[in-house]
C-alpha cells in the first residue's frame, strides 16, 4: 500500500512516533518550525538542498514539460521535472502538469509547503492546519500517529456521508481535517504561519467553452484518437494488461482499445452473481470470447461477503457505503492472485460521454425562475407529512415528499441532483446524530455553472464533481492501492475532458440515445446485439445477505451496548431503523447499510 505522513511542528517540540515500517527521509530545522516526511512505496522522491518532493502517483506528459523547459537532451525523472517546473514557473507550475497525482513539494529556502492534487482529483491528500502543527496525510488513519493531535469525529461530516454514502470534498470524516480539493493547490509559507487555496483547473470552465460544431463523423473520430491517447500515455510496458470487465460500454469499449494496442491478451475480469437479475458475468464473457481476451470469472457469493465486507472499513480510508466497493475489491484480489500490478478502468466513462438522466425534466423545472418554485414550495411545508403516523411509512412517502419539496426550490440544478440523491432526510438526521446541527458545505454548495452551457453539461459535471470524484474513483483507488495495484483511468484523460466539454449536448446524447459518441466507437469493434441491454447494479443482494450471513456480524456493530459507548449516535433511532429492515421494510436496508459501514469503519479507527 502506498501512503505517506508529512509533520511540521510550530512548537519545536518531537511528537513523532516512528514505526518500524516508516522511512524519514528529513529532518529540517528551521528558525521556527521543525518539518519530517514518512512515506511508504512513493512512486518519486527528490530531497536536494533546495526542495524536498514527494510524489504519489503518476505525470504523464513528460516529454512535453522536458520540452518546454528545454530539458529533452537530458531525461529526467519526474520529480526532477517537478523541481524545474517549479524554479521556472514558480507554484504555476501545477496548471502544467497532467497525469494522476498527489504532491507535496517543499521549498527550503522560501520556507514554502505546497500540496497539490491532480485536476480531477484521482488520488487522496489530506491535511490537518492550526497555528501549533500542520499534518498531510494520503490516508486518515495516520492522523493518529501524531500524539499531539487527538483525531474527533465530525458530527457534520457524519451527517454528510449518511446523506451520500461516501465523504465529499472539501471534507474528511474528522473534525478540522480538509481534503486537498481536485484541480486545487494549498500554499504553506510556514515562517509567516500564513497559507492560502487556489484553483487552477475548474471543469465548469470547460463546460463555458463554446461548442464547436464539427460533423458526426469527424467528433466520433476526434473522441476516439484521444482516447487511444490516453490509453498509450497509461500503458505500461512490458506488464500484463488487466481490465475490470462489466459487459457495459465503458469496460467493453477500452478492452477494445488495449487488446487493439496490446502485444499480447489483455486479462479481464468479472465479478458475477448467482442473482441473475444483477448478473452480468454472461455477457460480459461473451464480449471478451468475441475480443480474445483472457478472461476470468469469479461469482460473488454471500460467503465473500462475510469475508470482504470487515474489510472494507481497511480498505477504504474512510466510512465508504458504495454497495459496488465488494466486488471491486474482490477483483483487486483476483488481479493480485495472478500476478497483475495494473487495471484498466471505465470510470468516467458515464460524465465524459453523458450518461444524463431526465434531462427534460431539469430543464421544465428550472424553467421556472427560483423565486417562483421557492413560492410554490410554502403551502406545501405548511403540512409535514412525516407527522402524519400512517403515512410515514408508505412507499417511502415522506421522504419522497421532502426531495419534491427540494428539487421544487433548488435554486440551480447541481442542486437538484443533491436533492434527488440524498438518503436520509434532514429531519431524520437530527434524531440520529449527536451533536448535529446544520448541513455542512460541500462540492455541491461550490459547482457554479453560470455561462456558457447546456442542462447536459450541468447534470453530468454535478455528477462528475461529486459521486464520480468522491465515489467511483475512491471505491477503485481504495481497492486497488489496498493490493497494491495500479489503476489506470482512460476516460479522465484532460485531454478527452476538455474536448468532449465542448461537443454539443445534441451529438453527446442524439435521438435518445446517451453515451452516443461513445458506443458509436465500440461498434467498431463489438457488436450492438452483444452491448446493446439494460445494465445491472449491486444491491440487490444485500437484503438477503443482511438477513443471512451478515446478520450476526451487523448485530455486533449496531446494538444499545456499543451506540451508548460511541456516542455518535442517538441510539433508539438507530435501532429503529435497524428493526425495521428486519421486521420486513426492505426500504431500510439502504439506511441500515450506511450505518453498518459506518460502525465497521469505526471500530477499526479507533484500533
Amino acid at each position: 500500500m502506498q501512503d505517506f505522513l508529512a509533520f511540521i511542528n510550530f512548537e519545536q517540540t518531537y511528537a513523532f512516533p516512528i514505526g518500524n515500517e516508516t522511512k524519514i527521509n528529513i529532518e529540517e530545522k528551521g528558525q521556527n518550525y521543525n518539518l519530517f516526511f514518512s512515506y511508504n512505496n512513493p512512486q518519486s522522491t527528490l530531497d536536494n538542498k533546495q526542495f524536498s518532493i514527494l510524489l504519489y502517483g503518476k505525470i504523464t506528459n513528460q516529454a512535453e514539460l522536458s520540452y518546454l523547459l528545454g530539458r529533452s537532451d537530458k531525461p529526467l525523472s519526474s520529480v526532477e521535472l517537478i523541481a524545474q517546473a517549479y524554479s521556472y514557473w514558480g507554484v504555476e507550475f501545477i496548471k502544467e502538469l497532467e497525469g494522476s497525482f498527489s504532491l507535496v513539494l517543499y521549498d527550503k529556502n522560501k520556507s514554502a509547503l505546497i500540496l497539490a492534487k491532480d485536476k480531477v482529483g484521482k488520488r487522496p491528500l489530506n491535511f490537518y492546519y492550526s497555528e501549533k502543527m500542520i499534518i498531510i496525510t494520503s490516508h486518515i488513519h495516520r492522523f493518529k500517529e501524531i500524539e499531539t493531535f487527538t483525531p474527533i469525529i465530525n458530527p457534520r461530516s457524519l451527517a454528510s456521508y449518511m446523506q451520500f454514502g461516501s465523504i465529499l470534498q472539501p471534507n474528511t470524516i474528522l473534525e478540522g481535517c480538509f481534503k486537498v480539493k481536485a484541480g486545487h493547490y494549498n500554499y504553506f509559507d510556514l515562517e509567516k504561519k500564513e497559507s492560502y487555496e487556489k484553483k487552477y483547473w475548474s471543469l465548469e470552465e470547460c463546460y463555458k467553452n463554446p461548442k464547436i460544431l464539427n460533423s458526426q463523423e469527424y467528433t466520433i473520430q476526434k473522441a476516439k484518437s484521444l482516447l487511444q491517447n490516453s490509453i498509450v500515455k497509461d500503458y505500461p510496458s512490458n506488464e500484463k494488461i488487466g481490465l475490470s470487465l462489466s459487459g457495459g460500454y465503458d469496460s467493453s469499449t477500452l478492452v477494445a482499445l488495449l487488446q487493439e494496442k496490446s502485444s499480447q491478451q489483455v486479462e479481464t475480469f468479472t465479478i458475477g452473481f448467482q442473482e441473475q437479475q444483477i448478473n452480468e458475468a454472461i455477457d460480459a464473457k461473451a464480449i471478451a470470447k468475441h475480443l480474445g481476451t483472457n478472461h476470468h470469472e469469479y461469482y460473488f457469493s454471500a460467503k465473500d461477503a462475510l469475508e470482504i465486507v470487515p474489510k472494507l472499513s481497511k480498505i477504504y480510508d474512510e466510512p465508504f457505503a458504495e454497495y459496488a466497493g465488494t466486488p471491486t475489491v474482490l477483483t483487486s484480489m483476483l488481479l493480485q492472485q495472478n500476478g497483475l500490478k495494473n487495471i484498466f478502468v471505465g470510470d468516467g466513462g458515464d460524465e465524459v460521454f453523458a450518461t444524463a438522466d431526465d434531462t427534460e425534466f431539469f430543464e421544465r423545472i428550472h424553467s421556472l425562475s427560483h423565486g417562483v418554485r421557492k413560492i410554490a414550495t410554502y403551502p406545501f411545508k405548511k403540512i409535514p407529512i412525516s407527522k402524519i403516523p400512517y403515512l410515514e411509512n408508505i412507499h417511502n412517502l415522506p421522504t419522497k415528499y421532502t426531495k419534491f419539496l427540494q428539487i421544487l426550490s433548488s435554486k440551480n440544478i447541481s442542486k437538484t441532483v443533491e436533492a434527488r440523491n440524498i438518503l436520509f432526510r434532514e429531519d431524520e438526521l437530527q434524531l440520529l446524530i449527536q451533536d448535529y446541527s446544520t448541513p455542512i458545505e460541500t462540492t455541491f454548495n461550490e459547482i457554479d455553472f453560470k455561462g456558457h452551457h447546456e442542462t447536459v453539461d450541468e447534470i453530468i459535471g454535478t455528477y462528475f464533481k461529486t459521486t464520480m470524484t468522491d465515489g467511483e474513483l475512491v471505491k477503485s483507488y481504495g481497492a486497488m492501492n489496498y493490493n497494491n495495484i495500479e489503476l489506470n483511468t482512460p476516460f479522465l484523460d484532460e485531454k478527452l475532458i476538455e474536448y468532449m466539454a465542448t461537443v454539443p449536448a445534441s451529438i453527446k446524447i442524439k435521438d435518445g440515445i446517451k453515451k452516443y459518441i461513445l458506443k458509436e466507437i465500440a461498434y467498431q469493434y463489438i457488436p450492438k446485439a452483444l452491448l446493446d441491454r439494460p445494465k445491472s447494479g449491486f444491491d440487490i443482494p444485500f437484503t438477503s445477505w443482511m438477513k443471512g450471513e451478515l446478520k450476526e456480524l451487523l448485530y455486533e456493530q449496531i446494538n444499545e451496548t456499543r451506540l451508548n459507548k460511541d456516542k455518535l449516535f442517538y441510539t433508539s433511532s438507530v435501532i429503529k431503523i435497524r428493526d425495521n429492515f428486519y421486521n420486513g421494510n426492505d426500504l431500510a436496508k439502504y439506511k441500515l447499510w450506511r450505518i453498518f459501514i459506518f460502525q465497521l469503519w469505526y471500530e477499526n479507527f479507533k484500533g
